[in-house]
């Protein structure tokens, strides 16, 4: 008896694939025709679209954020002198000194100062620019902090490779040359602000070691002050024969061969394979709901009891 079940039971499910297969070779065109014509007009509107290049940038940041030797924690002199003078030569480094830098690059003080370096105030707001007068329209003012929002959400990306740990700056224009431009000048604008945040700190302590020069008059500490001023010219000649940092160029960004949005082949292909695959769906869920209808009507049928006609009226003679 058991045997005869499963028997029975798997011809009703190869009955219902063969039934399932048969409503899908007989919608087979219409579903192709669907998702090609769907596809297609996919593609005619990314045609809309304008075409934009990216250029990237790998570069590696030349930090020392775990430096070898022996550092003195908790560093006491054995007079005032001493401390002062550790204080102006060790200059520590921070345990989040990667994540300070990046930090710094995304800061709206050095985006801003960028946008003003390369004038993409006339890029990003081009459609207030009148480029024949050089003038804006309406007198229009941008806002840099807008600018600089639209600047970082629509052009500029900064990742890190997790495989080689190298940063990657890439920038999105509607010009691959201008886009492999601004990649480059990315980093060497970068390197420089950081040089003259590091020349100005330096500048400022030895403003401040001059001036307590000529207020001073012991001859020790005068001494101290004097080496002071040595380490400080020796530091900025260091900052100022670096070239390559914080940021040494690995790979230049190059000047992009293809567009990278919109992707039209990708998204053509995606929005075939969805239509065939709703079509797919729609055809089966067909079938199931019009299964059901057929099989909840004759489960009604079966089990709900008919209406009985009502009697006809009995009449009497002489009424």
């Amino acid at each position: 008896m058991s045997n005869r079940d499963d028997t029975t039971q798997h011809v009703a499910e190869y009955e219902l694939l063969l039934k399932f297969t048969y409503q899908l070779l007989r919608y087979k065109f219409r579903i192709a025709l669907v998702a090609i014509v769907g596809a297609g007009i996919v593609f005619g509107l990314s045609l809309l679209l304008n075409n934009k290049y990216s250029a990237q940038a790998t570069v590696a940041i030349n930090i020392s954020e775990d430096p070898g030797g022996v550092q003195p924690n908790n560093y006491r002199g054995a007079n005032t002198i001493g401390v002062l003078e550790y204080d102006f030569i060790i200059d520590g480094i921070q345990a989040n000194e990667r994540e300070r830098l990046l930090a710094r690059m995304d800061s709206f003080g050095y985006i801003s100062a960028f946008i003003v370096e390369q004038d993409l105030l006339q890029y990003l707001y081009k459609e207030n620019w009148n480029a024949d007068t050089n003038e804006w329209i309406n007198d229009f003012e941008p806002d840099m902090r807008e600018a600089v929002k639209k600047f970082k959400t629509d052009s500029l990306y900064v990742f890190t490779d997790k495989k080689t740990d190298l940063l990657n700056i890439r920038l999105t224009s509607e010009s691959p040359e201008f886009s492999a431009r601004l990649a480059n000048a990315f980093v060497r604008s970068f390197n420089e602000y950081l040089r003259s945040l590091d020349l100005e700190e330096i500048t400022n302590r030895r403003r401040y070691l001059e001036q307590r020069l000529s207020e001073i008059k012991n001859s020790e500490i005068q001494r101290s002050i004097f080496r002071l001023l040595e380490t400080q010219l020796a530091v900025e000649s260091l900052i100022n024969a670096r070239a390559n940092y914080p940021l040494e160029v690995i790979q230049p960004a190059t000047v992009p061969l293809f567009e990278s949005f919109p992707a039209r082949k990708q998204w053509t292909a995606i929005t075939l394979v969805l239509l065939v695959f709703c079509g797919v769906l729609f055809v089966v869920s067909m079938n199931v709901f019009t299964a059901l209808r057929r099989d909840l009507k004759d489960y009604a049928e079966r089990h709900e009891p008919k209406k009985l006609n009502p009697p006809a009226p009995t009449y009497y003679a002489g009424e």
